[in-house]
């Protein structure tokens, strides 16, 4: 995830969504030295949220949540929230497929990101595999 440092300030140029393929590409533009442009390419995409896209949209960081403690708690809280739209009761933390999707992450099957705004979007993505390549040619 170091490179993934580099996003801080970069902005979100598009976003595309293919269901059929579950496949998520998100163009990105990194303004740190030259301008380059980057994009986060999920496949296997079991859920994917963005709120709040506006126009303008910069990021303040990406992270990946795992499953294990200390960090289980606030996985499972962030994975039900995207799948549900709602903050989980206590009895909503044993939900079986959210206990599925947390083993998932456990095992590395699965990767949990949210990508916090300064400004515009939040995005938060539960994928098989999610890259980050240089959209440059």
């Amino acid at each position: 995830m170091d490179n993934w440092k580099r996003l801080t300030e970069a902005t979100i140029d598009g976003i595309q969504v293919d269901s059929t393929k579950k496949e998520v590409l998100i163009n990105i533009t990194c303004m740190w030295g030259s301008i380059k442009r980057k994009q986060i390419i999920a496949k296997g995409v079991q859920d994917f949220t963005v709120n709040e896209m506006r126009l303008s949209n910069i990021i303040d960081r990406v992270t990946r949540l795992y499953a294990d403690p200390p960090q289980e708690y606030e996985t499972a809280r962030r994975v039900f929230l995207m799948i549900r739209g709602h903050e989980p009761s206590i009895s909503d933390l044993e939900w079986p497929t959210l206990l599925d999707y947390l083993e998932k992450i456990r095992q590395g099957t699965l990767t949990f990101i949210e990508i916090e705004p300064v400004y515009g979007a939040t995005i938060t993505l539960l994928a098989e595999s999610i890259q980050l390549e240089s959209a440059e040619k």
